[in-house]
């Protein structure tokens, strides 16, 4: 793939906001930023009341700094607001009750704050209100311009299992991306055709590698196979978990030293680069 190709395919990662150290190691610009054109800040929440609607809350402290720093060092990156479970039920129950004003609500709330979206990554209670956030957020964040992802915790269960029947549909139709995140032995290739055998595009479909230190890291071997695999079936990208803490050198400390071999790895397979 050449540069000008790999411009079509996404490369997406996440970056912490809790921790001073990874807040620093922007400050102190030793993070490759352009390794990804997308970062996933972790994490926000949905909080309100009845009487307001639903917003955005991002629960970390550093969150601001962390956007600021990114977008003043790497030109041309967005960044997505990534959302847990809190709060999507009681949001998509208040667009149905109060004409999607929870919608309008963080639309306001992400273009004010210089978000470009929001990638959902709910592992719990929030999984079986996904299908119906997102087509309650289409139209609004299509007409101001901004993105929708969903970060996908296993995979390899498909998508009805996961966030039920009307999930391929509402996929098709209002995503624009879909996060693998499967970081066992077997991974994106094993979970890309789950996905589109269920019927749900490959154009929207995003390979997935852990490059933090922990039991759950892809091997660079793997992250580079699984990123040709990507690229070969031409599917939208791929995406890691997390630049911030990329195969650190001091073991699980949080963002101390990381190498970033991860996701230089990524990059490197995709623009066909070596330097």
């Amino acid at each position: 793939m050449t540069n000008e190709d790999a411009t079509a395919f996404e490369i997406a990662t996440w970056y912490d906001t809790w921790n001073q150290t990874g807040l620093d190691n922007l400050v102190n610009k030793i993070v490759p930023l352009n390794y990804a054109t997308r970062y996933n800040l972790a994490f926000g929440q949905l909080v309100g009341s009845e009487t307001s609607g639903y917003n955005v809350e991002m629960t970390g402290q550093y969150a601001d700094q962390v956007k600021q720093q990114i977008l003043a060092q790497a030109s041309g990156v967005v960044i997505y607001a990534g959302l847990g479970d809190t709060g999507i039920a009681e949001t998509v129950n208040d667009n149905n009750q109060n004409q999607n004003r929870s919608t309008k609500n963080i639309v306001i709330w992400l273009t004010d704050n210089g978000y470009s979206g929001i990638s959902i990554d709910a592992e719990s209670s929030g999984m079986s209100f996904v299908a119906e956030f997102v087509a309650q957020l289409s139209q609004d964040f299509k007409a101001a311009g901004l993105g929708i992802a969903v970060s996908v915790p296993w995979p390899g269960m498909g998508p009805a299992e996961l966030y039920g029947n009307n999930a391929v549909q509402a996929f098709n139709d209002y995503v624009d991306a879909l996060e693998l995140q499967d970081y066992s032995s077997s991974g994106t290739p094993d979970d890309v055709p789950v996905w589109i055998n269920a019927g749900v595009k490959a154009s929207i479909l995003m390979g997935g590698a852990c490059t933090e230190n922990g039991n759950a890291q892809t091997s660079l071997t793997d992250t580079q196979s699984w990123t040709q695999y990507a690229v070969q079936k031409n599917i939208k990208g791929m995406f890691s978990w997390r630049l911030d803490n990329d195969h650190g050198t001091q073991g699980t400390e949080e963002d101390v030293d990381p190498t970033f071999t991860g996701a230089k790895t990524i990059y490197d397979t995709v623009t066909g680069s070596n330097e």
